[in-house]
C-alpha cells in the first residue's frame, strides 16, 4: 500500500540545481492531478531508471514495455517513472546519471548496467540513503545490488549447443562477438568460444557484429572473401539478417547460422529462406525485461521480499517456429521480445510508447 512520505523523504525530493550534463530526462508516467494540499509525489513511489545506449531498438522496445507496464492501472496510480539515458555505454556518464536521480529523490533506481562496477560510486550514496537499487537488463558486480537480467551465459550457450548439433561434416565456424567492454558480451563469448573448441568446431576467423545487423554483414563479408568454405557461423546477439545477407551477396549457400538481435527481420528472414536451406537458432533476451524489473522493484517497495538476482532464459526462435514470430506488418528493424513470461503486454500496449 502507498506510505506517507517522511520529513526526511520530503526534503530529499527537491530537486537537484543542475542535472549531469549531456542527460536527457523523459517524461514520467502521470496520473489523474493531485489535491492541492499534496505534494505531486504523495503516495507514490518514485522510481528511477538509467539507461545507456539510447536508441537501439532492443532498448527502445525494453522501455516501451517499462513504461506500458507502469500506466496499467494496477501501477499508475503508485508508481511515477523518471527515465533518463545516456549515450553510447558510458559508464561514468551512467554514474553521473544515476547520482542525479538520488539528488531528485527517487526511492529505487533501476539501471541497465553499462559496465560491471562503473556504477558503484552511485550505488553507495544511493545504499546511504535507503534507495534501493536494482541493474536490470543485465549483470552486475556489487552485493548490495538486486538483479533482474537474462541469463546472458545460458543464452550464448543454447546458440552454441544448437550449432554444435546443427553442423554437417564441415566443422569451420566463423565467430563474430557483439561489443566488446559491455559485460554481457565480456562475460559470455569466453564460454561460447570454449564449448565450441570442446564440441568439435574449428574456428578459422573471428571479428565483431557491434550488435549492429549492417556491421554483422559487412564483417560476416569480409570473412566470407578469405573463407568462403565456412560450415557455420556464430554470431553473439545479432547477425540474423546480416549474415545470410552475407552469404546470399557472395553467391555462396546457407549455413547454420546463430544470431540474436530478436529483430522482426531475423524471425522473418528464417521464414523467407528456409526453403531456400537456411537454418537458423537466434537467441536473445527479451528487452520488456525492463517491465520485470518494475515489477520486482514496486514488490520490493512494497515490503515484499524478492530474491536477490533473477535470472530468466532467453527467448529462442528456429526456422522450426519463426512463422510464430515474423510480423509481416511491422518493420525489419522492429524488436520482438515485447512481452515478458507472466506480463501479458500486448503489442498495440507496447507500441504507445514505442520510439524506434
Amino acid at each position: 500500500m502507498p506510505r506517507p512520505r517522511s520529513s526526511s523523504r520530503l526534503r530529499r525530493l527537491i530537486p537537484a540545481v543542475a542535472a549531469a550534463a549531456g542527460l536527457v530526462l523523459l517524461a514520467g508516467c502521470t496520473s489523474a492531478p493531485a489535491p492541492a494540499a499534496e505534494t505531486s509525489h504523495k503516495g507514490k513511489f518514485v522510481i528511477g531508471f538509467e539507461q545507456p545506449l539510447g536508441g537501439q531498438a532492443w532498448r527502445e522496445t525494453g522501455l516501451a514495455a517499462l513504461q506500458a507496464l507502469a500506466n496499467r492501472p494496477e501501477y499508475r496510480d503508485k508508481v511515477e517513472l523518471k527515465i533518463v539515458r545516456t549515450s553510447d555505454n558510458n559508464a561514468a556518464a551512467q554514474n553521473a546519471a544515476m547520482q542525479n536521480l538520488i539528488a531528485q529523490g527517487v526511492d529505487a533506481i533501476l539501471f541497465d548496467p553499462a559496465s560491471s562496477s562503473g556504477a558503484d560510486a552511485a550505488i553507495k550514496r544511493a545504499q546511504a540513503q535507503g534507495i534501493k537499487v536494482m541493474a536490470n537488463g543485465g549483470p552486475y558486480d556489487n552485493p548490495g545490488v538486486y538483479i533482474v537480467s537474462t541469463d546472458w551465459g545460458h543464452a550464448g550457450l543454447t546458440g552454441a549447443k544448437w550449432l554444435l548439433a546443427h553442423l554437417g561434416a564441415n566443422k569451420k565456424v566463423a565467430v563474430l562477438e557483439g561489443l566488446k567492454g559491455v559485460p554481457l558480451n565480456d562475460g559470455s563469448m569466453p564460454g561460447v568460444v570454449k564449448a565450441l573448441k570442446d564440441g568439435g568446431a574449428q574456428i578459422v576467423a573471428q571479428s565483431t557484429n557491434g550488435w549492429n545487423e549492417a556491421t554483422a554483414q559487412q564483417n560476416m563479408a569480409s570473412i566470407l572473401r578469405s573463407n568462403p568454405d565456412v560450415g557455420g557461423v556464430y554470431s553473439f546477439l545479432t547477425g540474423g539478417q546480416g549474415v545470410p545477407a552475407a552469404f546470399d551477396s557472395a553467391g555462396l549457400k546457407f549455413v547454420p547460422t546463430v544470431g540474436g538481435s530478436g529483430y522482426n527481420g531475423e524471425a522473418c528472414t528464417l521464414v523467407k529462406d528456409a526453403p531456400k536451406g537456411l537454418t537458423g537458432d537466434m537467441v536473445f533476451g527479451q528487452p520488456a525485461i525492463y517491465a520485470k524489473g518494475l515489477e520486482q522493484m514496486v514488490k520490493l517497495l512494497e515490503g515484499q521480499k524478492i530474491p536477490k538476482a533473477q535470472y530468466f532464459p532467453p527467448l529462442e526462435i528456429t526456422d522450426q517456429n519463426a512463422k510464430q514470430y515474423c510480423l509481416p506488418s511491422e518493420a525489419a528493424n522492429f524488436q520482438l521480445g515485447y512481452d515478458f513470461p507472466g506480463l501479458k503486454l500486448s503489442l498495440s500496449e507496447v507500441k504507445k510508447y514505442y520510439q524506434g
